[in-house]
């Protein structure tokens, strides 16, 4: 129960300030990587997991990740918090594969 009055604050907080809050869905993850790319509205985002739920390719999650630093963000399809680092964000889908395949080497 406590998951979902989690779920009902982000979507509120998105609802309210969506300059600072960002959905996506993860459309890469590479095996044995803890980097993964995120596709929003805005462009691509590439963040590093640090703890929490290990998330997997068609996860949308939300949060404040379209700045750089440590953040918790909330993985809607699996219900659990994400802790990352955002590498970049507002990247082209080429330049944010790079910068995928670069960490994942």
């Amino acid at each position: 129960m406590l998951r979902h009055a989690n779920l009902f604050l982000i979507l509120i907080f998105i609802g309210t300030s969506s300059a600072l809050a960002a959905k996506g869905t993860i459309v890469r993850r590479i095996s044995s990587c803890d980097y993964f790319m995120v596709e929003t509205n805005k462009g691509f985002t590439i963040l590093e997991w640090f703890g929490g739920h290990d998330p997997d390719k068609g996860d949308v999650i939300v949060g404040a990740y379209e700045s750089y630093g440590m953040k918790t963000v909330y993985d809607v399809t699996a219900d659990q918090e994400i802790r990352v680092w955002v590498e970049d964000y507002g990247l082209s889908k080429d330049d944010a594969l790079e910068k995928l395949m670069d960490q994942c080497e």
